[in-house]
């Protein structure tokens, strides 16, 4: 992978822009990185590089994403999860492990919502015997990043949510301070009234969850209601 790897840096350097590698920055609270590649240029790069890429050895590619995030700039790591993503049929609960401790590695909502609902929980959708066991042990991790990932990790299940579950876990977390968290679980509610709207309704008036979280679980709900 390390081939693949020295193709994607080279194309980024060559791709940098130095200004809006600064609004990049500053988006983002000035916390990271960038080379400034705007997301479509970066997607076809990634496209390029590894268009005809095939997950052989689990190994090497395991290197291969630790390599890009152990990077400074932001765009390794938004590679990492696009060649993740595209290579994810390919994965098993084997797996989970080396995206589970991404989470935890320079966190933020960018790539915390890329490897939870994206890469793991495609995973757990092909392995539901799972799905319990993850969300139980993030949502009482101490790391908040964690507790978001719980939350939002059934975002694209659709018809095969756990909808009980996921009332279990915004409900632990209820009295949360942390925007990342109140925000999680309005945005999981939000997601799943597009399949249940009145369970979504109901279990807002029923429950005291934050304004945030009502806020955003009603938008939809509400919308549809004018």
């Amino acid at each position: 992978m390390k081939p693949y790897f020295n193709q994607l840096k080279s194309a980024f350097e060559a791709n940098a822009n130095p200004v809006l590698a600064v609004s990049m920055k500053k988006y983002m609270r000035d916390q990271f990185d960038y080379y400034g590649i705007p997301s479509p240029r970066r997607k076809e790069i990634v496209k390029e590089i590894f268009g005809s890429f095939k997950l052989n050895d689990k190994v090497n590619f395991a290197e291969f994403v630790e390599l890009c995030w152990s990077q400074p700039q932001r765009e390794f790591k938004y590679a990492a999860m696009e060649v993740s993503i595209r290579q994810i049929r390919k994965m098993n609960p084997a797996d989970i492990g080396l995206f589970e401790n991404l989470i935890a590695r320079d966190s933020w909502w960018d790539t915390v919502d890329g490897l939870a609902p994206h890469i793991i929980g495609s995973i757990i959708l092909n392995n539901p015997e799972l799905r319990n066991f993850y969300c139980s042990k993030w949502i009482e991790s101490e790391n908040f990043w964690y507790q978001r990932s719980a939350i939002i990790l059934q975002l694209m299940f659709r018809q095969q949510t756990d909808f009980e579950l996921l009332c279990k876990l915004i409900l632990r977390r209820a009295d949360s301070k942390e925007f990342f968290v109140r925000k999680a679980s309005g945005w999981a509610l939000r997601q799943y009234s597009k399949i249940d709207p009145d369970s979504v309704e109901q279990f807002i008036l029923k429950n005291k969850i934050s304004p945030l979280a009502v806020r955003e679980g009603m938008r939809l709900i509400l919308k549809k209601k004018m």
